[in-house]
């Protein structure tokens, strides 16, 4: 099957998954319930989403059982645009389970760093051993950081996170940055096998990507972690949209954030720092996964018949599961809906 008819049946398969989002109205209902079970029930009997919660237990209506049905039923999804695709492309999509594996390693991280006990029951990790193929309870076992990197023997993490066995310091900066660097390794390695048109969008899409977390990070070495400048450039994403070598070590070198601010404006990425000094850290993530959301819809739009269309719809995806899992969070906080907003990705 050529590339056109191939990409003419994944995107009439993708039109029909998007027809079952959740809709303006769905979030403007949920906005406005003021419990978890209440979030429940519209999502099982008004929404798409009532296949995977038509059996709920009264018991077990906590946020973390609904998240993890919810990213059980993106895995689902994710699986059926597979059958798709061919090869090198197959192998290419199947990365993005590494991206949603990372996010489940960091909890344990975040668990571990903060000597809690890891329940697997009110934090369920839907996607652990789904990429690395590892069993969930390998990782499961870690006390410490160095046991959970040896955990990660025999898959894609323990290259990607072995250096930090040659530090005597635990530092969870570390730990994320190098995942996060390495996934964006492994992903372009992976489109080098892709077709020249879907090679050339992916490279755009994921240096603006890049170039997005480059400057999250260094604001976050510096702020938090005085982390040196030589060693922020070491931990960078070596490419970028915008950003190149000279401006990644430039914005590493600088003195003040004032400085890192200004050069982040230069770059046309201004938007991520407000002037309000407690909004630039509660709202940096929600303003990088807004604007990815936006641009990814903007790129599948011009790039119809490419694989721009499967990418944005699993970001599309993962950014609603976000959103209802933080309407369910904000309830603990008794957050209006005005204030709710603040937090979501596909805000109304």
């Amino acid at each position: 099957m050529d590339k056109i008819a191939i990409y003419a049946a994944v995107n009439t398969k993708i039109r029909a998954m998007e027809g079952k989002f959740l809709t303006e109205s769905d979030y403007e209902t949920l906005l406005e319930k003021k419990s978890v079970p209440e979030i429940a029930f519209y999502l099982r009997d008004s929404t798409f989403y009532g296949q995977f919660l038509k059996d709920l237990p009264a018991d077990k209506l906590s946020r973390r059982y609904i998240e993890d049905i919810l990213k059980r039923n993106m895995i689902i999804n994710m699986d059926k645009l597979l059958h798709y695709f061919r090869y090198d492309y197959k192998k290419f999509i199947s990365s993005f389970y590494l991206k949603y594996e990372i996010e489940d390693l960091k909890v344990l991280a975040r668990e571990i760093f903060n000597n809690e006990k890891f329940d697997i029951t009110e934090r369920p990790l839907s996607f652990l051993g789904k990429y690395s193929k590892i069993e969930p309870e390998k990782f499961l076992k870690a006390k410490t950081v160095e046991e959970l990197i040896y955990a990660t023997e025999g898959s894609d993490f323990f290259d990607i996170l072995k250096p930090l066995l040659r530090t005597k310091t635990e530092n969870l900066f570390r730990f994320e940055m190098l995942l996060d660097a390495g996934y964006f390794r492994i992903l372009e390695n992976k489109m080098k096998n892709v077709s020249k048109e879907d090679s050339i969008i992916l490279k755009k899409w994921e240096g603006m990507v890049a170039d997005l977390y480059n400057i999250q990070w260094i604001y976050r070495g510096k702020k938090f972690y005085n982390i040196s400048p030589e060693e922020l450039l070491n931990y960078t994403i070596n490419f970028g949209d915008k950003l190149n070598f000279t401006k990644r070590r430039s914005m590493c070198y600088t003195k003040t954030l004032d400085e890192l601010y200004a050069m982040a404006q230069d770059a046309g990425y201004g938007f991520l720092f407000k002037k309000e000094e407690m909004s630039r850290d509660i709202y940096m993530e929600r303003r990088i996964n807004r604007y990815i959301y936006y641009k990814l819809k903007k790129l599948a739009r011009e790039y119809s018949m490419s694989i721009m269309q499967t990418i944005n719809y699993i970001y599309s995806f993962e950014f609603e599961i976000r959103d209802i899992i933080s309407i369910m969070e904000s309830i603990r906080y008794n957050m209006q809906p005005d204030q709710i907003n603040k937090f979501l990705i596909k805000a109304i």
